[in-house]
Parts: structure tokens; sequence; C-alpha cells
């Protein structure tokens, strides 16, 4: 197991903690200038601001990180040019299409919207044409395993977007609209920042003939990003149709302080992936080993985190937020929850990557996405914003045992879902006694505390027990050479 990979890990988890750290920064102060209606509108333009990139793109970006180590030198610059052009064209074709239809797509996607909210979407919209190319620099950055120039950018980013985003919402106090358009800029910034370090990448030579199998590589990715989308950001779209927009911004401020998970989770495997792909060249079955011993130490420690969150919500509701914003303390590490599975879905499907196989993962999320659908409509009329909570779980639940049961198949060995089992139950069952103990704020005594501490120290017993709190034995796994 290489050192690298959790060196590289630990610079990307850097890289994208600072521009988050933004929001999460700015998230006790949107508490306080911002209503849950103002947060709830935000939370609508931000969802059909993630859709959009996919269309703007086609995924194209995303054949990067499987065909770069298939040129060099001059031909890899011909190949990264001409991605990049056929990438601004397309882009720019379909930018176009979307900014002239916008109207009616958010009438239909969001019909209890107010129409005085429609610039909101716009602005959205440019920002996501803004993301397409920060994605794809960030791609060649990342393929590269320039870890440090990546926490480098994202932390002057990290500046831009603070300073854009204060002098918005607290100096302006321009409200919802300061977020959209804070997040315009920083985008915006972003773009030319990113580009700048990838320029020595552009020459004046082209040949689309190289983009022949990178586009069939991307278009399954398609149906898989929308897929994967959709349930992430079909709850939104749901809930708009029926609950008020301030019960739209508690969810989505709920989810705002999970997706500090998701970000982790994330940024380990963008490390992860490229180390894999390099390692299954040589060999799948020592890919695979050290893919299994990676997971299960790191799984647990996004478990534990988890578990503090559960645990200690209520005082971090109070501490740091706005009264109006404390409801959220239990629907947080219920959806942080969530992204340990989206974990285990990127081990597993790791090999699927490597193999090509596309086509699978597009199932995988398309089939989570169509559940993810489905639960929502029976269930938010009924439960509302915990009913989004709920599926964002079983969705994530059921990618990974898609893609461990599909990877299982394709190399014909029998899937691992033993071990991590433990770990979960522990977390689910942490989760239900803190969520009990914590209903009782405001009448906490010693013994409460007492408890938690106690559900803790549990938890470092099981992973002292599974060997995953052995530091000697993790220190010279970490060591080894690759």
């Amino acid at each position: 197991m290489s050192l690298k990979v959790f060196k590289n890990s630990a610079y990307y988890m850097a890289a994208a903690l600072l521009p988050a750290a933004v929001n999460l920064f700015m998230l006790p102060v949107y508490s306080r200038y911002l209503s849950p209606s103002d947060y709830g509108i935000v939370a609508l333009v931000l969802s059909l601001q993630s859709f959009l990139p996919i269309f703007l793109s086609l995924k194209i970006e995303s054949s990067l990180s499987r065909f770069y180590f298939e040129y060099k030198d001059e031909q890899l610059k011909v190949f990264v040019t001409t991605l990049f052009a056929v990438l601004t064209v397309v882009s720019l074709v379909t930018f176009a299409v979307i900014l002239f239809s916008l109207n009616h797509i958010v009438k239909i996607v969001f019909p209890q919207t107010e129409h005085s909210y429609y610039v909101l979407f716009y602005l959205g919209a440019l920002t996501a044409f803004f993301t397409v190319f920060k994605t794809a620099a960030l791609y060649l950055i990342r393929v590269q395993q320039k870890a440090r120039l990546a926490m480098s950018v994202s932390f002057a980013i990290f500046i831009i977007g603070l300073a854009v985003s204060i002098v918005e919402v607290i100096i302006l106090k321009r409200g919802g609209q300061g977020v959209v358009e804070a997040t315009l800029i920083t985008a915006g910034a972003a773009f030319f920042i990113y580009l700048f370090f990838i320029k020595e990448f552009f020459i004046w030579k082209l040949d689309i003939k190289m983009l022949r199998e990178p586009i069939l590589f991307s278009l399954p990715i398609i149906p898989h990003a929308l897929s994967g989308i959709i349930f992430m950001y079909s709850d939104r779209i749901i809930l708009e149709k029926y609950v008020v927009l301030s019960a739209i911004g508690l969810y989505m401020f709920s989810d705002k302080i999970a997706s500090v998970f998701k970000m982790i989770v994330n940024e380990f495997n963008n490390a992860f992936l490229p180390y894999y792909n390099q390692q299954a060249k040589k060999s799948v079955k020592i890919a695979r080993s050290e893919s299994d011993k990676m997971s299960h130490i790191f799984v647990y420690a996004i478990v534990l985190m988890v578990v503090i969150l559960g645990l200690f919500s209520v005082e971090i509701m109070s501490l740091f937020f706005d009264d109006r914003y404390f409801p959220v303390w239990k629907m947080m590490p219920l959806l942080a929850s969530a992204y340990v599975f989206r974990s285990l879905y990127c081990f597993s499907s790791s090999a699927l990557f490597f193999e090509k196989k596309t086509g699978m993962v597009a199932l995988i999320t398309i089939s989570s996405g169509i559940a993810n659908i489905v639960f929502n409509i029976v269930m938010i009329p009924k439960l509302g914003a915990m009913a989004a909570v709920m599926s964002t779980i079983l969705s994530f639940i059921m990618t990974y045992v898609l893609a461990e049961l599909l990877t299982a198949r394709m190399y014909k060995i029998k899937p691992n879902f033993g071990r991590n089992i433990i770990i979960i139950l522990y977390m689910y069952t942490a989760l239900g006694v803190a969520i009990y103990i914590n209903g009782n704020f405001g009448s906490f005594n010693v013994l409460d505390y007492g408890y938690k501490f106690l559900i803790l120290l549990l938890g470092l017993a099981i992973g002292y027990k599974m060997q995953l709190l052995d530091f000697k034995k993790l220190g010279l796994l970490m060591r080894l050479k690759k």
C-alpha cells in the first residue's frame, strides 16, 4: 500500500476542504443573515446548477483519468488540446440552448417557485458553465498526481470565495441572491486560475481521431452522472412541490453540513483511483487486495466521525447556529451516514472503471436513481424532509451493494460484505442512541454525557478488536513500496 495515496489524499482533501470551508465558515453567518426560506431558494438554484455541467460537457473530461497514460510528450499535448477544443464547442452550443429555454425549464422543474427568483437560475447556469472547464482542468492536475498544486490553487480560491461571500452576504446584505452571486464570482475566478496552470498542455494542433475511445468511454458515464445527480437532488425537486421553502432550507442546511463527509470520501477516491489503475495494470489481484485493506481502515475512520457528529449534534447546532436552524440536528448525522456507503461504493466500483465497464456503472446509478425517485414520490408527502433523508441513505446502500455484486460477478469471486457489517451496525446503533439522548437536550446531566463517551469508547474498542486501530500495522502498510 503506497504512502503516496494517503499523502495525495490529504492534499486533495485539503484542496476540496478549502473552497468548501467558505460554505462551512459561512453557514453560521448564513443562519443569521438568511431565513430558512432564503436558504431554500438557494438550495433550488444549486440543485438545477448541479445538473447543467453534465449536459454542457457530455462528461468528455472524465476520460482524462483513464486515457492520459496512453500518450506521451507532444502526442499527450495534442490529445489534451483536442479534448478541450471539443469540450469548448459542445459547452458553448449547449449553453446557448439552455439559456434560451431556461424559463421553461424552471417552470417545469420548480412549478411552485415565484417568477421573481428566476434571475438566480440564470446566474446558476453561468456558474455551471465555468464549472465545466474548472473540473476538466482539475482532472488534468489530478491525473498528474500534482496534489500539492491542487491544494495551493484551492487555497487561492478559498481566499477569493471567502472575501466575496463576506461582501455579498454581510456587507451588502443581499441575502439568497448574494450567496448565488458569490458562487458565480468564485467559479469564474477558479476557471481562470486553473486554466493558467494547465496552459502548457495547449498547442496549435488537433487530432479528432484521438477522441474516439475517450468518447466511447465517456458516453455511458452521462446516464451514470445524470442519474447520480438525480438521486442526489430529486428530493429537493419533489420537496418543492409538497413543503414550504423553509423546510427545504432546513433540509439543505443539514445536507451542507453532512457534505463535509461527501468531500472527504470523494477526495480520497480521487487520490485512490489513479493509484488503483496503476496497480491493476501490474496485477488486478494485488490492486484488489490493497483496495480491501484501505477500505476497511478508511470506512472505519468515516464511521467514527459520523458517530461523533451524531453524539454532539445538538451542542454543535446550539453553539454555532441561529435557533431557526436548530431542528436540523437530527437530520445531519443521518445524512452524513449515507456517505459511508458512498465510500464503500467507490472502492467496489474502482475495478469497474479500470475494466472500462462504464455501462455497468451507469446501470448502478440509473437503478439507484429510479429507486430514489420512487421512494421520494411515495414518502415525501407523508414524512416531509425526513423521507428525503431516508431515501438518500437507501440509495447509497443500493449503489454499494450493486457495485460489489457486479464486481464479484465480473471477476467470478464472492462479494465482500462481511467485515464492514459490524462497523455499520455499530454506527446506526450509536446514532439511534444519540438521537434518543439528544432529544432531551436542555435537561442534560453528567450521566447523559457519560453515555455518549461510552458509545465512543465502544467504537474505539471495536476498531482495536478488528485491528483497525493498530497504528503500528497501519504505519507499516503505509511505508510499503508500490
